[in-house]
């Protein structure tokens, strides 16, 4: 429907790096590939079936070259390198208490808030991402690292309610069916840190309720995240849903996750009236759009 094959062959690339991890050839995920040609042949009609074997033969193709995915989001350009290494090793091992420890002394030194949230929590987030693509730690280890860091965010909220407030209002969310929850949690404290006044609804949120909180609290932004690119379509809908809604379409719409990041227009695409890449950027936006 998107017509966004740069999806479906990033995916493909990244699966490839994933089941090499845990000693899966490439050459696999070859047949797979092949196997999905025979399939799509089958059942669907011609048309549309060529327009399958499109995608299945630029992936093929993406295959027989040697792209990489990041060795590490650990970069020298980050202020706060080796702090955020160690909170990482702490999170890795178990040890929440020292993590909550060492950002309460980042904090108490006078890294800015907005700071230790670029350096240090986004970055250990697609770290541990990477780590487990590349089997170097498993499920619960991923799980406790999100759920830790969630826990030592919320201790920062009596620094991050204390901004002044202006006349602006957001509503944040992740679309329904998308667990994925830490993202647009940092995303709506930068919002309540730069004075706007957030309703923070969390992930996996029904559509229906997102229209029925922009209709009560009136804000003049909503903030959706995505991760997973199969959401995609409910994203669309939901715009399309509130365009069409006289009540509601003076509301300005934020886009932000993984598929936006990998087709440059696919904003465009499901009707939102920007992208931003991280949290601070779409506070930026966000400004110069109301």
């Amino acid at each position: 429907q998107l017509e966004c094959r740069e999806i479906f062959t990033a995916y493909i690339v990244w699966a490839k790096k994933m089941l090499e991890g845990r000693k899966i050839p490439a050459k696999d995920l070859a047949n797979n590939l092949d196997y999905m040609d025979i399939a799509c042949k089958d059942l669907l009609p011609g048309e549309v079936y060529e327009a399958a074997r499109f995608y299945i033969l630029e992936s093929k193709e993406r295959l027989k070259n040697n792209h990489t995915n990041a060795e590490t989001y650990f970069k020298e350009s980050n202020p706060i390198l080796d702090e955020a290494k160690q909170y990482l090793d702490f999170l890795l091992k178990g040890k929440k208490s020292q993590a909550q420890v060492l950002v309460t002394a980042l904090i108490t030194n006078g890294e800015p808030i907005a700071s230790v949230y670029d350096n240090i929590f986004k970055v250990t987030q697609q770290e541990i991402g990477l780590l487990w693509q590349n089997n170097k730690i498993s499920v619960a280890h991923e799980h406790y690292s999100t759920a830790a860091t969630q826990s030592i965010m919320s201790t920062l909220y009596p620094y991050i309610f204390t901004s002044e407030k202006k006349e602006r209002k957001m509503v944040a969310c992740s679309i329904s069916g998308d667990l994925h929850e830490i993202g647009i949690r940092m995303l709506s404290d930068l919002f309540e840190m730069d004075g706007w006044d957030t309703y923070y609804m969390g992930a996996n949120m029904p559509e229906a309720n997102i229209i029925s909180a922009i209709t009560e609290h009136n804000p003049q932004l909503l903030a959706i995240s995505v991760t997973m690119p199969f959401h995609i379509t409910k994203v669309q809908s939901l715009i399309k849903k509130i365009r069409n809604n006289i009540l509601l379409d003076n509301v300005k719409i934020i886009v932000g996750g993984y598929p936006f990041m990998l087709v440059q227009d696919l904003w465009l695409k499901v009707g939102a009236d920007a992208f931003a890449p991280d949290a601070k950027e779409a506070v930026k936006l966000a400004n110069n759009m109301i």
